[in-house]
């Protein structure tokens, strides 16, 4: 399932996507219900560097994040982030023109699920893996 169909299954579940979504030029590239996983791919822009120049980490963590939370409301889970930690592999510099993070749900206890994400440069390298605890709103 890609990009359209996912919007809309995003709206129809009350949750339109996130405005961080569209600052970032979010797209769906492929939801695996069965196997509890997202694919999103993000363009990498000169204004996300810091000076060495390389992506900040925040936008990094956002990436990722902002996949394991659409993910969370496409499993029926309106969630929010509790904890987030990662790990980064490889920089993200002028040379990368897109990045594509891959989210999935790791388990479920009552309220609260374990997300896991990995972020790949356009070369296929892993650039960042995180990890994220999700807490279902009441």
């Amino acid at each position: 399932m890609v990009d359209d169909n996912i919007e809309d299954l995003l709206q129809n579940s009350g949750m339109p996507v996130p405005n961080v979504w569209i600052e970032l030029e979010g797209e769906f590239l492929n939801f695996d219900k069965e196997n509890q996983t997202l694919k999103c791919k993000f363009p990498v822009r000169e204004r996300y560097f810091n000076p060495l120049p390389t992506t900040l980490g925040g936008i990094i963590d956002s990436w990722i994040d902002i996949t394991m939370g659409p993910l969370s409301v496409l499993l029926g889970q309106k969630a929010v982030t509790k904890t987030f930690s990662i790990k980064f592999i490889k920089p993200v510099g002028p040379s990368i023109k897109y990045v594509t993070a891959v989210a999935w749900r790791e388990s479920v206890d009552g309220r609260s699920s374990i997300f896991k994400g990995e972020l790949y440069l356009d070369n296929g390298e892993l650039a960042a893996v995180a990890e994220s605890e999700l807490v279902e709103i009441k």
